[in-house]
């Protein structure tokens, strides 16, 4: 029974991920538009510890972004192997409607009462918890 259950809590959080996030217009790229609109120009290397991305998978997603006009990227002046990542005014533009879909998305939640959410909030901590776990071998995740 238990790994069913468990079958059914995986499809279920698949589903509610899935479906939060089917209607973002940024996917993918509103998290990148906002780290780049509150700091400012960041380097790649600076946007793969932040965002916690593959090397070719960020350089791939700032690519799309630059052919669609919401970055710029260029050497570092100080440290020639590294690039400078900066939003241009459409990239601005973009990230304040990103950030604004994402609060409007997240209003789902206030279906939840506070009880309600604050139990989600620890149960979804400790799913994280046990799944970086996992990831790092650690073991304590594995069934």
């Amino acid at each position: 029974m238990k790994k069913e259950e468990n079958v059914t809590l995986l499809r279920l959080v698949h589903q509610c991920a899935h479906r939060l996030s089917a209607s973002e217009k940024y996917r993918g790229q509103g998290r990148l538009l906002n780290l780049l609109r509150e700091r400012g120009t960041l380097t790649q290397r600076e946007l793969i510890e932040l965002t916690g991305r593959r090397s070719a998978t960020l350089s791939e997603q700032l690519e799309k972004m630059e052919k669609s006009g919401y970055l710029t990227r260029q050497k570092n002046q100080q440290d020639r192997r590294n690039v400078d990542v900066t939003l241009t005014d459409l990239g601005r533009e973009a990230a304040l409607e990103a950030r604004a879909d994402r609060e409007r998305r997240a209003e789902v939640f206030d279906g939840l009462t506070p009880r309600e959410r604050e139990e989600l909030t620890a149960l979804l901590e400790k799913l994280l918890a046990l799944c970086e776990a996992r990831e790092a071998g650690g073991g304590e995740g594995r069934p």
